[in-house]
Order: structure tokens, then sequence, then C-alpha cells
């Protein structure tokens, strides 16, 4: 995936952003769920979303 363009405007300043509160992302396989926080490269032009992961998916393996 290319996230040096964004796909829909073409513009090729992209930004990081994180989710705050309650927008992270739980493991659905915990027993005691904490979230994890989730990153998101943004287009600076339009604003749209071009990817988005999780800073630990570590969390996310089957034990």
């Amino acid at each position: 995936m290319d996230l040096e363009k964004c796909p829909l405007c073409g513009c090729n300043e992209i930004g990081e952003g994180s989710f705050v509160g309650y927008g992270g992302l739980i493991n659905s396989n915990s027993l005691i769920p904490k979230t994890q926080e989730v990153v998101a490269s943004v287009c600076t032009e339009c604003g749209y979303i071009i990817a988005m992961r999780v800073l630990k998916p570590n969390k996310f393996k089957k034990k």
C-alpha cells in the first residue's frame, strides 16, 4: 500500500493521528479487555483515512 500519496485527491502530505478516549481496539479473545492505541495515516488535504493500525499488534496473538 502506498502511503506516500492520497488515493482520493493525490496529495502527497500524509499526517498521522491517534484515536483517543474510547476509540481504542479491544482483543475480543481477552479475558480482561484493555484497549490498544489505534494510529491512522490521514491525508492533510481531504482528510481521507488511508490506513489504520494498532501500535502493539502482539497483544492480539492467541495465547
